[in-house]
C-alpha cells in the first residue's frame, strides 16, 4: 500500500513539470513578445531636467527603426507612459519621438537613527532602469516588446 501511495505522489509530482507552458505572458489582454514585426535601429534616452522645481523633469526618446510602423502606440519607462509621434520632417527615415514625464512625488527625509524602529518606513532611492516598454498593436491585438539596449545621451538641463 505505501509503495501504490509513493508512486501515485510520483507520478502527480512529475505531470507538472510536464505542463505546457506559455512563451508570452498575457496580462489584461495584452500580449508580451521576444520579437516585434518591425526592427528597431537605434533607441536613444536624453534625460531632461527643468531649471524650476515645478517644471519637473523626464526623458526623451527617439526610436528610429528599419521602417515606418503604423501601430505604435506609447513606451513607458520607470511607470512613467508617453505617445510616440512620428518625425515627419525626415521622409526617407522613420524615426519616432516621445516625451515621458516624471510624475512628481514629494521626496520623504530619509530618517538615519541608531534604532531600527524608527527608520521604519525609509524607502530606498529610485534605481536606474535598464528596460524600455514599447507598446504597439498587431492584428488589432494590443502587444508589449521590453527593449533592454538602448543608449543613454548627455542629459538637457533648461535654465
Amino acid at each position: 500500500m505505501r509503495s501504490l501511495l509513493c508512486a501515485l505522489i510520483l507520478v502527480l509530482l512529475s505531470s507538472c513539470s510536464t505542463a505546457p507552458r506559455t512563451t508570452s505572458s498575457t496580462v489584461i489582454g495584452v500580449t508580451q513578445v521576444k520579437k516585434p514585426p518591425f526592427t528597431i535601429i537605434e533607441l536613444s534616452l536624453t534625460p531632461w531636467s527643468a531649471g524650476r522645481e515645478e517644471g519637473g523633469t523626464g526623458y526623451l526618446f527617439e526610436l528610429t527603426l528599419s521602417e515606418p510602423f503604423a501601430s505604435l502606440d506609447s513606451v513607458v519607462y520607470k511607470g512613467n507612459r508617453a505617445v510616440w509621434k512620428r518625425n515627419t520632417m525626415q521622409l526617407d527615415k522613420a524615426i519616432y519621438t516621445a516625451n515621458v514625464q516624471e510624475k512628481s512625488t514629494p521626496q520623504k527625509e530619509l530618517i538615519l537613527d541608531g534604532n531600527l524602529i524608527k527608520e521604519y518606513g525609509n524607502t530606498p532611492p529610485n534605481r536606474t532602469s535598464d528596460q524600455v516598454t514599447i507598446l504597439y498593436s498587431s492584428r488589432n491585438k494590443p502587444q508589449v516588446y521590453i527593449h533592454t539596449k538602448f543608449q543613454r545621451k548627455e542629459p538637457l538641463l533648461y535654465m
